[in-house]
């Protein structure tokens, strides 16, 4: 499975704040580790806008690691994104020479920012993509063929140990505990046989366990990874 790499700095940045109560104000951990306060945080695919009473203000994807929303009270990390070779489009291919501006422009973006669910020692990631519609309205479906889809939001879940690349373990949409995730999750929370009952125990359950009742485990498990340190 893909992996990513998280660096380790980021998890001590935000392993300081994760339990607390929710911050009154949203924030930005810059490369210094600074933490910076501001009113607003606005994103594009290159820079960081922020907004305090005072100025306005524009940082380059290189300068923050991280950034918090407090309104959500949802926090964010940088994760490099992988280049593509792009090879150029055949001379007779018309839509591909059409819109090869595009896979252009998506090359030279550098980096992502995906949401933090969890902190310690296991971590877990979800990253939200807005997927456009595709199809015509009304159309139906034919062999081989999807009809129309909707827009829509897709999840992808991901995980990791400290500063381990990132794995994924989920791609549909929302996080269960299938056999497929039972089995990446067991993985990583081990050494502990009282959560390794409760994961076997929630893996058998039906319905499946879901997003939540993952989380609450591994932050069970990492409480107990800190509290043996």
């Amino acid at each position: 499975m893909k992996k990513t790499t998280l660096p380790y700095f980021i998890l001590i940045v935000l392993a300081t704040c994760f339990h607390c109560k929710a911050q009154k104000s949203d924030f930005i951990v810059i490369t210094s580790n600074d933490t910076i306060y501001v009113d607003k945080i606005t994103m594009t695919d290159f820079e960081i806008k922020t907004k305090t009473p005072d100025k306005k203000k524009k940082y380059n994807m290189d300068d923050i690691i991280s950034y918090y929303i407090s309104k959500e009270n949802k926090y964010y990390v940088r994760i490099p994104l992988e280049k593509k070779e792009i090879k150029a489009p055949e001379k007779y291919d018309y839509r591909r020479n059409e819109n090869s501006y595009l896979e252009e422009y998506r090359n030279s973006i550098k980096y992502k920012y995906i949401e933090r669910l969890t902190v310690g020692k296991v971590n877990l990631f979800v990253d939200e993509v807005y997927e456009p519609a595709t199809g015509t309205p009304g159309q139906a479906s034919a062999p081989g063929q999807a009809g129309y889809i909707a827009a829509h939001k897709n999840k992808t879940y991901y995980i990791s140990i400290y500063d381990s690349k990132l794995e994924m373990i989920s791609e549909f949409g929302k996080l269960l505990l299938t056999t497929d995730v039972y089995d990446i999750v067991k993985e990583y929370l081990n050494g502990n046989k009282e959560i390794e009952k409760r994961l076997d125990t929630l893996y058998k359950s039906r319905p499946f366990a879901e997003e939540k009742q993952i989380i609450d485990l591994i932050n069970d498990y990492n409480s107990w990874v800190k509290s043996n340190k």
